[in-house]
Parts: C-alpha cells; structure tokens; sequence
C-alpha cells in the first residue's frame, strides 16, 4: 500500500495536507524517514508512524498455489474450474488476483495476492524475473537442445527469444529456466525443436520457490521470510 494511502485511511491526514506531511519528515518506516509519497509499506513487513505514533492498517495477503492441470489461470469461469475453487470459503476474493498465469494443462506455481505493485513489478518485461519449469517431453532431447536454448529460440514464425537455460536430466527430462513469460512460451519453445512437451510444472517464479508439500490444488500463505524476499519488487 502506498504510504499516502496508509495516512489518509488510517492516519487521519486530510488528502490536501499528506504531501507536505511526507515531505517534512514526519512519516517514519522501520524507524527511518520517507519522504516519498509513494512508497509502497506493508504491515506484515514494516512499522510505519507518524509523528512517532504507529499506524495499524491491514496487511497484504499473498498465497501460493500448486495448480492442478485441466484448470484455468483465472478468477472465474462459467463452464470450467478456475484455480480460485480451490481457496477455501473464508477467503476473501475481493482485490485478490493471479501471478504468473498457466495454461489448462500445466501445473504448479501460482502466486495470488491483492498487492498489485508486487505484480505489475514481477510481470513488467524488463524485470527478467526468473521462471523454473520441470518439463518431459515424448521426444528424446539431445545435448543440441541445449545450445539451441542457450542461443534464443524463435517461436510463432517471427518472436526472437530471450536465451534459457535447459538442463537436461534424462532423455525425456529437463529443467528449464527463462526470464519472460510469453504466451505458452516453453511448450512452443520445444516444439521449436521438434519436441512435445508431455508435462509441464513451474517450480519458481523470482525468489519463490514452490512447496512440494502442497499437492495439485492446495495452497498455503506465504511466511515473513518468503514476503521479505519479494520486498525488491514493492517499489
């Protein structure tokens, strides 16, 4: 949440003054001053006062999702199950939207939160947050592919590619990292090659690694030390 945000819903500053309040020092977060108006806080991570008095407003929520194939990445569809039917009933949906997208027939790592700088951060192009896939193909893959991803595939006709990294741990195994997120990208990346990608599961996005206690539908909430990884991307 932006630290005006915080001060005008929860701080009793009128929206006319919270500018000049900032920018005279008399906001602190974690004992230091900010002075910028937009500076993005969270009380699961920071203490914000003002005036030496802390402010108690409502803190981010984030979850992890291991998404079950045959499901879509979306909040909600009339005709086919959408990854929010597995939260439970007492979560709140209101505010709360997708990180890193998978189509029907993949699986893992989804990230849900109501902190939208977070996700426009880790989702803008020129963040090149890493994204880890565990892949296994029908086709045999050869140390070739290797090279071929190292260099920047082409995908869809015409789309030059960042290069990957693909780490091959059986004939029909590989470990598959890159930093985009177009459309189907690594199912299209093999396919480049002549390959067909028989199963598909995202292990990490960024700094966050999925949890492999959590099977095919369930989540859990992030802990402090997961959110303080992500706290590069709040600003």
């Amino acid at each position: 949440m932006r630290i005006d945000d915080v001060l005008i819903r929860y701080g009793q500053v009128a929206r006319s003054k919270v500018k000049k309040i900032v920018k005279q020092g008399c906001v602190t977060v974690d004992g230091k001053v900010v002075t910028m108006v937009n500076y993005q806080v969270d009380s699961n991570l920071n203490d914000v006062a003002l005036d030496d008095q802390l402010l108690v407003f409502p803190a981010h929520r984030y979850l992890m999702l291991n998404k079950a194939i045959r499901t879509l990445s979306a909040n909600q569809d009339k005709q086919l199950p959408v990854v929010f039917d597995a939260l439970s009933q007492d979560i709140d949906r209101e505010g709360l939207y997708l990180i890193g997208r998978l189509d029907f027939l993949s699986q893992g790592l989804i990230l849900i939160t109501d902190n939208g700088k977070l996700g426009r951060n880790l989702l803008k192009p020129d963040a090149h947050v890493k994204k880890v896939y565990a892949v296994e193909t029908k086709e045999a893959l050869s140390t070739d592919a290797v090279d071929k991803f190292a260099s920047g595939l082409v995908i869809d006709g015409d789309v030059q590619l960042a290069p990957a990294q693909l780490i091959l741990t059986s004939p029909h195994s590989a470990i598959v990292t890159i930093s985009e997120g177009k459309n189907r990208q690594i199912r299209k990346m093999f396919l480049s090659i002549g390959v067909l990608v028989t199963q598909l599961v995202r292990k990490e996005i960024g700094p966050i690694q999925l949890d492999e206690t959590l099977a095919p539908g369930e989540y859990r909430r992030l802990t402090r030390s997961e959110i303080q990884q992500l706290a590069i991307y709040f600003n």
